[in-house]
């Protein structure tokens, strides 16, 4: 059995979700995918983008991760993988680890890093795929 949430946690409103035909967190009994993490929030009538910069993007996208596992009743632990979106790789390589590393607290899911050319808001720099492991 699969069951889809969409979490109210200060993320998208359920407009955005309807309108774009996706569910913000999939779970089976022992998976659990969350859809691209973007530093947006709101709906369709005023969606914003959180973070000037790429790292203020960033953290506001690792709480809202955060609150996604905890939804799911998982923690930082139960990440087996993830794939960070960005529209500058170099960017990211200099700034991200640091922040990462710190905020998964010693844990090391398998990674996996690309370069886009653009994202759904102009100005967004990041974007984040989960799935984590029930256990």
């Amino acid at each position: 059995m699969i069951t889809f949430s969409n979490p109210d946690i200060g993320y998208f409103e359920q407009d955005l979700f309807d309108a774009f035909s996706f569910s913000q967190i999939a779970e089976t009994e022992h998976m659990v995918f969350f859809s691209g993490v973007a530093p947006l929030k709101g709906g369709l009538a005023d969606l914003q983008l959180i973070g000037s910069n790429s790292s203020e993007q960033l953290s506001f996208v690792l709480d809202i991760i955060e609150k996604c596992l905890k939804h799911s009743n998982l923690e930082k632990k139960n990440i087996i993988a993830w794939t960070f979106y960005t529209t500058d790789i170099q960017e990211f390589a200099a700034k991200a680890s640091p922040v990462l590393n710190q905020w998964l607290e010693g844990h090391k899911p398998t990674s996996t890093t690309v370069e886009v050319s653009g994202l759904i808001h102009p100005e967004q720099t990041i974007e984040i795929t989960v799935t984590a492991l029930r256990t």
